[in-house]
């Protein structure tokens, strides 16, 4: 499956916008992951699709689709799967995208800290074709100037209450703040 550059998503997500003012609706995308990385903080070139959700869902996907079609990329491209693990504290910021003028589209994305609890509660593993979770989660921790495990357990708990992180993404936390020891 071809990696969606700025570029790429930017294109979709106007064509998306064009395709919805054609037909006098508007959609309310809540965007997440990879994407937001991207898109808000430039901190990585490429992601596999679009993690968001999206209201109406029903037109968004069948307008996705023709954004697929007219662009050659998997019908999935935009998809709602980060639906399962979106907190029911969430906070979300409204975003305006300068490179983006398309009224039909009302676009939100979480702050830095729910992106940052979202991630580390997935912590996934680079594989083959996947780079994981820990460069994101490693952004994250700077830009944020966060140097400690329990500040980020904090966090955590702050948007999944009662959570205890394994003992791996404990790890995988220690190890990212020290090598961003100065």
């Amino acid at each position: 499956m071809k990696r969606l550059t700025k570029a790429d998503i930017l294109a979709g997500l106007q064509e998306l916008g064009r395709l919805a003012e054609a037909e006098a609706v508007a959609l309310e995308i809540a965007v997440y992951g990879g994407a937001v990385m991207m898109l808000a903080y430039d901190a990585r070139p490429s992601t596999k699709d679009v993690d968001a959700i999206i209201h109406p869902p029903g037109v968004a996907k069948r307008l996705a689709a023709r954004v697929a079609t007219k662009f050659g990329w998997a019908e999935d491209w935009l998809n709602d799967d980060v639906r399962q693990f979106v907190s029911g504290t969430e906070t979300k910021l409204k975003w305006h995208l300068p490179e983006l003028a398309c009224p039909a589209l009302k676009l939100s994305r979480p702050t830095a800290k729910y992106l940052l609890a979202m991630k580390v509660m997935a912590c996934r593993r680079p594989l083959p074709g996947y780079p994981g979770d820990e460069g994101d989660i490693a952004f994250l921790l700077k830009k944020m100037t966060i140097t400690r495990v329990a500040t980020v357990e904090k966090i955590v708990d702050q948007y999944f209450p009662d959570t205890v992180l394994p003992a791996t993404t404990v790890r995988t936390l220690e190890n990212i703040l020290a090598r961003q020891k100065p």
